[in-house]
């Protein structure tokens, strides 16, 4: 233990002595940033799954100095890392580490930006699928289009992973890809949808067939009807027989709802802003209170619903799956009859 010790904090050294020349090297010629990018390299040139643990730990301690490394030079790095990204010398785990990078010094909408290419063109083999899947789902959130990483995702082989923090639930391929398309806005994802679903030769059509269900838009539904049964298979037709025929809609509150339009409005502009609170109450004293909500929504309402929907599905777990499927059925319920 004491060697593996001795020989991480050695290689840490190390690379902060490189860390220090190349970025002297940087600054003296900032418009290249070739220091930057040897360091890089020095930094990243591995691929974690064909380490062992000891040699994970050598390599994490000197993720850790350049880190530190570009925070302490943070005026003179930025630039350098922002092109790095941009030009990768590979697609290895320094797009997902260096883009992670960026967002803990740079908040922008362009870095965030930059951080969806990035992770779209990341080499999935070699990073935490579950940090990859949750951070995409985040920015789609935000309003970024990531369906160039759902489709990677919905033809990766091993597209599966874990969740510690919650009991190591196992989040299979469909689900990743609904955290992926659930989250970004409506606008984006039913049209790439639409596209897989289209196509014959696409091998995740029944994959994209069943994201598309839930997308819950005018557009979906239109394509879904239109769609020939024939294509699919019988699990696929039957499925899309049962959804537009007895689809899962919500029943509405017979009598005085136990809940007010204004209630609902209340706790979901606060659930936006970062306060669950009011809807955690509310979903808490009224257990079935979605027959409140499809009986005292507007149609005016639905942006804000499919927002909060969204958002929701944006936590990437099995409880936020949870509320999307109730999301869902609510919008369905408000917007079935009149399209």
């Amino acid at each position: 233990m004491k060697r593996t010790n001795t020989r991480r904090k050695l290689a840490a050294l190390a690379l902060f002595a490189t860390a220090v020349c190349l970025l002297c090297a940087c600054g003296k010629t900032a418009s290249s940033c070739e220091g930057f990018q040897r360091l890089v390299q020095a930094t990243y040139d591995f691929k974690p799954s064909e380490l062992s643990g000891a040699e994970q730990a050598i390599h994490s301690a000197a993720l850790d100095t350049f880190w530190n490394t570009v925070k302490a030079g943070r005026r003179s790095s930025l630039p350098c890392l922002r092109a790095a990204l941009s030009t990768p010398h590979d697609s290895g785990l320094f797009l997902v580490d260096g883009s992670n990078l960026l967002l803990s010094l740079d908040s922008s909408s362009s870095a965030k930006a930059l951080q969806v290419r990035a992770y779209t063109s990341a080499r999935l083999d070699d990073i935490d699928l579950g940090g990859w899947v949750g951070t995409l789902a985040q920015r789609g959130a935000d309003g970024f289009d990531v369906s160039a990483a759902g489709d990677r995702w919905l033809h990766y082989p091993n597209a599966h992973y874990y969740l510690p923090e919650h009991g190591a639930y196992k989040v299979q391929r469909l689900e990743g890809a609904l955290y992926l398309y659930g989250s970004m806005p409506e606008s984006l994802a039913t049209p790439a949808l639409l596209r897989l679903v289209m196509s014959s030769r696409e091998t995740a059509r029944e994959d994209a067939l069943y994201l598309l269900m839930n997308q819950a838009t005018p557009e979906a539904l239109r394509g879904l009807r239109a769609l020939s049964p024939t294509t699919f298979s019988d699990t696929a037709r039957a499925a899309l027989r049962r959804f537009l025929t007895t689809p899962p809609l919500f029943e509405r509150r017979s009598g005085k709802p136990l809940n007010t339009r204004a209630e609902f409005l209340g706790a979901f502009h606060s659930f936006l802003a970062g306060d669950g609170g009011p809807f955690l109450a509310l979903a808490d004293s009224v257990p079935d209170g979605e027959r409140d909500v499809v009986t005292v929504m507007r149609s005016e309402d639905l942006p804000l619903l499919r927002e909060v929907r969204r958002r929701m599905v944006a936590a990437a777990n099995q409880h936020a799956r949870d509320y999307y499927d109730s999301f869902t059925r609510i919008i369905l319920t408000l917007i079935w009859q009149s399209t």
